[in-house]
């Protein structure tokens, strides 16, 4: 579930959609920065909120982040909505890293469908005022190069160490796939293991960290669509306070 939660944190007053965060915003151990990429006004308004608030937005943000995903029908994400609404602990397999990626991986009730990477509306990067005595650095080119899938097994690349082969888990292997540069966004994900990280994240101590960390994992479930649960964001932050 850690795949989500980054830790990243908010940093000054380019970050922040021109306002600078609030001292719990810089401490936090949510994903504010991915957050803060797809609307910094609303991480703001959710800083603002007080807990009961943001428990209440964090619990839409896995209910429909699952429903996205198709999983409301399977009795352990349907405990778990309810264990979160009720507020208690999360119920196995939900209390334990393995416990979900298991159940993922086993439950043949588990939808197999994916979603477009969620793509962060484009914003003007931060400009520092240009003085004489201060020579503009010059920009890096980006690497244009993309490697993807199985093939990234056996291609070896300028100033990477040798590719990796197909480790073994149980019954399954899987293969370490390396992409150069912006992900390809014609890549798609798995819907349900994007969902379940809503549902763990909704369950942290920490009202600001949990809803962080459920909004952002929702935004990731719903892909392409992410606007649509940002605007029920927006409406149930408003609503409730």
């Amino acid at each position: 579930m850690d795949g989500h939660r980054t830790g990243h944190r908010a940093g000054g007053r380019g970050s922040g959609g021109g306002r600078l965060p609030s001292q719990a915003l810089r401490t936090v151990a949510g994903n504010v920065r991915g957050l803060l990429d797809f609307d910094p006004a609303l991480v703001h308004a959710i800083d603002a909120a007080d807990p009961k608030v943001r428990r209440a937005v964090a619990l839409l943000a896995a209910r429909r982040a699952c429903e996205t995903a198709g999983l409301t029908a399977l009795d352990w994400t349907a405990a778990g909505l309810t264990a979160l609404a009720e507020g208690r602990p999360l119920p196995p397999p939900l209390d334990s890293p393995d416990g979900v990626w298991r159940a993922l991986e086993t439950d043949p009730r588990v939808s197999d469908r994916t979603v477009a990477r969620a793509v962060a509306p484009k914003r003007s990067p931060f400009q520092p005022p240009v003085r004489d005595d201060v020579h503009a650095p010059v920009p890096k080119p980006e690497p244009t190069g993309q490697i993807v899938g199985p093939a990234t097994a056996m291609v070896k690349l300028p100033g990477l160490p040798a590719p990796l082969t197909p480790q073994s888990v149980g019954e399954r292997s899987y293969v370490v796939e390396v992409t150069i540069g912006e992900p390809d966004p014609s890549l798609r994900m798995s819907q349900p293991h994007m969902a379940v990280p809503a549902l763990i994240g909704a369950a942290e101590t920490d009202p600001l960290r949990a809803v962080l960390d459920a909004v952002y994992a929702a935004v990731a479930t719903s892909g392409e669509d992410y606007r649509t649960l940002l605007q029920e964001t927006w409406s149930a932050c408003r609503e409730r306070s």
